[in-house]
This record gives structure tokens, sequence and C-alpha cells, in this order.
């Protein structure tokens, strides 16, 4: 796991990626350019082995803490890493699955850890992606988003779990009003807060040269679909090297335009055709035939 950069800074600022034979992934993370403390965090694990033998998917997650700088830097952190930890211990089955239990594990080490002094009523977003086969599985709870940019175009594939989310999808509101609504940072949903929190999960094929970018809302306040689809494009065309340079690219893009919040991007890469197969998932394919 990354360690806070200096102390006072709550989780810091956080860096990490790596090019691997089928895709390549980095994440950023900063306080960004009002704030002292980082109430996000973001971590990963991947394993540096070829990918047929790896026991389970790659996983990244995502998590936007809030109540005040010492509860939202816990829960982001108790999370996100619960999440990693359980993932990585329980046996091997369904990634949706296995994703939704991870989920609902940190949802309650979330709010046991509430029940600490000065952090009452703290809780956080939560956005983790999981690579498997031909496809990414999302989890996610609260406003954080992920992005899927193919080719010109850049889609969300998450839904804001806000007020201003819910008055988006009734028509109520559009969403360039959306953007500027009092209430947009109100949430309907956050991990730690409801025992029986919902989860929505995700399933997106993949193709060849995709792009996945998960981001707090510090970054796509300020960052457009169009941006994200041009910047990304870079990766395609190898003028952007790696998808870690992308990540500190938008993060810092988003820290000069005066991002009101803590800035976190993951950008994932896919780079070949190939599908990505835990070591159950190929076994379970290529078994041999009885005799």
């Amino acid at each position: 796991m990354a360690e806070p950069e200096a102390p006072g800074a709550g989780n810091g600022r956080l860096r990490a990626g790596a090019v691997m034979g089928k895709f390549s992934w980095g994440y950023s993370s900063d306080p960004g350019p009002y704030r002292d403390h980082n109430e996000d965090f973001v971590a990963a694990r991947v394993l540096t082995t070829p990918d047929d033998a790896w026991d389970r998917p790659p996983l990244f997650v995502l998590a936007d803490g809030m109540g005040g700088h010492a509860a939202g830097e816990v829960a982001s952190r108790v999370a996100t890493e619960t999440v990693l930890d359980l993932f990585a211990s329980s046996p091997v089955g369904a990634l949706p699955q296995m994703l939704r239990n991870a989920m609902r594990a940190a949802n309650l080490a979330v709010a046991e850890a509430a029940t600490g002094k000065g952090r009452k009523g703290m809780g956080t977003t939560l956005l983790a992606a999981g690579l498997s086969g031909r496809e990414a599985v999302l989890g996610h709870v609260g406003d954080s988003r992920a992005y899927l940019v193919r080719g010109d175009s850049c889609t969300q594939l998450t839904n804001d779990h806000s007020r201003v989310g819910e008055m988006v999808r009734r028509r109520m509101i559009t969403p360039e009003q959306a953007a500027t609504h009092p209430a947009r940072s109100q949430l309907t949903r956050s991990i730690g807060g409801d025992p029986l929190v919902q989860i929505d999960l995700v399933r997106q094929p993949l193709e060849r040269n995709d792009v996945l970018i998960l981001c707090s809302d510090g970054l796509w306040d300020v960052t457009s679909r169009i941006e994200l689809a041009e910047l990304a494009a870079g990766l395609v065309d190898r003028s952007t090297p790696t998808a870690l340079a992308l990540a500190d690219h938008l993060v810092s893009d988003a820290v000069q335009k005066g991002a009101a919040d803590n800035v976190s991007v993951v950008v994932i890469h896919l780079t070949s055709e190939q599908p990505i197969p835990p070591v159950a998932r190929r076994r379970l394919l290529f078994r041999r035939s009885p005799a």
C-alpha cells in the first residue's frame, strides 16, 4: 500500500503503475489546490507474474472519504484495504460475487470504525474494478465514476448515487444544470452509512485499446468527457507512453484548473485482444476432456 507523502497530509499523494503483457495501469491521487488533507485513497492488487498463473483477477479500488479530515481519510483507507484484503484471501469464485462480498465487508468495516472518537457519521464512496477474461466488472457506491473510452467516445459506466444524479435520471434537471447545482455533493448512498447499502454491479465487455478511467469527483467536476477521450487517445497513438503517465497528467491538469476537492484517478489501458484469465478460469476453459 502507498503511504502518506508527509505528516498531516491525510492519505498523502499516492502514485503507482506498471506495464503488463496485456494492459498497462496507473493511479495518481493528490490533495488538490485547496485541501491540506487527502481524504481519497487508491490502491491496486496486480501480480507481477504472467496472468496465466494468477489465482484471481487484477483489482483496482478508489474511494473518496467523507466526514472531515481524520474521519474521511480513515473511511476511504479502511474501505479500500478491506476490499483488497478480502479479495485476496477469500475463495475464488465468480468475479461479480467476489466484488459484492468484498464491498459488503468494507461497508461493515467502515461502520465499525465510525464508532471511534471523532468519527461519527464518516463514510466513503467506493469504486472497484476487476478484469477477467474479456470484460471488466465494476462494483460501485457513491459518486466516484468509471468511464470507458473507446475510439472517440467516452461513456460513463456508473450512475452517481447523489441527489443531483437522481434528478438527472428523472429528467428534472439537465446534466449542464447538475454541474452547478448546490446539492451536487449530497450522496444518497455511501459506504458506512447503511448496513444494507445497495451495491451496483456493472459488467463491461472490453476490446483492445479500450481505456478505463476511475475517478473521484475532484477530477470529473473539472474534466469533461470530451477531454477524457482526447487525452486517452494518446495511449492509443503512443504519444502518452503509459497509463500512469496519463493518470499523472489528468491529476495535474485538474489541479491546475482549480479542482475544489481531492483529485484521484485510475487508468487502465487494454493493449491486447487476449483474455486476462485467473488460474481458476483458465483451468475451466482448458480442462481436458475425460478419457
